[in-house]
């Protein structure tokens, strides 16, 4: 007989809200200090005890270590748990397992199918992470994925929360600052905006998806009015491409050559020139 603990998560209002959800697909853009590594522990030992294969992947290995800390402290707790530190992985008494990974070697996140993934800090990671390689490993078993993080601009972390902001099947997001969290004290958040720039506090205490760092042209997220248009055989089309390898992003610009309209528009990022 598999041995039973009982574990007090304690949630507080938003953490609980984002865990009731039966959505699929979890985007989470929260302030720090809110409680992300929290859920997203929580939610990972969910799925193993029940005998769910699941991953705690971050953008490099020294992030990764934000999550397997509490992690191991949380297992421990739990009878005959078995803790391998060398693999950074946790297998329990029901055949579940916990095991984190790191996005910084493409080859390190292929493997079998997942129950479940918690994407840490998924603004800083590789785009492809989620789209080539742990996507894929989602569809035998249906598995489910939640994506943390603090916003980074208006990048791919960007681009899967207005999918539940727009409410695509499956996906659903939420944004929660800083001070939602009841754990943190209202001063202290005070302190911080006294501190800190504006746009950054925005950003990493409001959650805000800031589009104007760094720019020279500002709104202009805000002035986009493109609607994208299908391929058509018989018109001209012109490319443009703005190449970037790292920080910047690359950009590719489609126009119809006799009406001048741009009809298609794509970016990214962290893409080797190759």
């Amino acid at each position: 007989m598999i041995p039973k603990a009982t574990i007090n998560a304690f949630p507080h209002p938003g953490q609980k809200e984002v865990h009731n959800s039966d959505a699929r697909f979890k985007v989470l853009s929260a302030g720090r200090r809110w409680g992300k590594t929290r859920l997203g522990v929580n939610e990972c030992v969910d799925v193993a005890t029940k005998g769910g294969r699941a991953w705690w992947v971050a953008p490099t290995y020294k992030v990764s270590n934000v999550g397997w800390r509490p992690l191991q402290r949380m297992a421990r707790r739990i009878p005959d748990v078995i803790v391998k530190l060398g693999d950074r992985l946790v297998i329990f008494p029901g055949g579940g397992s916990i095991e984190v990974r790191s996005a910084d070697n493409p080859n390190g996140l292929r493997g079998e199918g997942l129950d479940f993934v918690v994407m840490d800090e998924f603004a800083a990671m590789r785009r492809d992470a989620w789209l080539e390689e742990i996507r894929p490993a989602l569809s035998d078993k249906l598995g489910k994925a939640l994506f943390i993080s603090t916003p980074k601009g208006r990048n791919h972390f960007w681009e899967l929360y207005q999918k539940g902001i727009n409410g695509e099947e499956g996906w659903q997001s939420w944004t929660f600052p800083t001070i939602s969290n009841p754990f943190i004290q209202a001063s202290e958040i005070e302190a911080a905006k006294r501190d800190l720039p504006e746009m950054i506090f925005r950003q990493e205490y409001e959650a805000e998806f800031i589009d104007d760092s760094g720019g020279v042209f500002r709104r202009v997220q805000d002035a986009a009015v493109l609607e994208p248009q299908e391929p058509d055989a018989n018109k001209q089309y012109v490319a443009g491409v703005d190449v970037a390898s790292s920080i910047d992003f690359t950009v590719v610009s489609i126009m119809d050559v006799k009406s001048k309209e741009l009809v298609y528009l794509d970016r990214f990022n962290r893409v080797d020139y190759n």
